[in-house]
């Protein structure tokens, strides 16, 4: 599924699935913030409040504490983006017409076309 770290590959090595519908943008760092490093950011202020340790302490302990679980849970939550993308047949959105219709990927982008789908 990807090429690189956190690049979504064009197709499937294995099936030559078209990964051409998956848009995560910034959905894997909202969920990593939201899920993983904020209730982390807790124990570090607790640290802060109850042992007062030096700047530098933070560095060692605190730093790596937030990063390192927040940059490796990117690459498994991106996959999950994708695959909820994938069961849900979500499509990219195209550009908004004047008459509030809107044009998909695959469709003419009329209301009636779109509703066939």
């Amino acid at each position: 599924m990807f090429h690189g770290w956190l690049k979504i590959a064009d197709k499937c090595p294995s099936c030559g699935l078209d990964y051409d519908f998956a848009t995560p943008d910034d959905g894997p760092a909202f969920f990593a913030l939201c899920f993983i490093t904020f209730p982390l950011l807790f124990l570090v202020v607790g640290f802060e409040v109850m042992l007062r340790p030096p700047w530098w302490v933070h560095l060692l302990v605190s730093l790596p504490l937030i990063t390192v679980p927040c940059v490796l849970a990117l690459r498994p939550i991106k996959g999950w983006l994708v695959a909820s993308q994938y069961v849900n047949r979500a499509r990219k959105q195209g550009p908004r017409h004047p008459g509030g219709t809107s044009t998909r990927a695959s469709g003419t982008g009329t209301p009636a076309a779109e509703a066939a789908d």
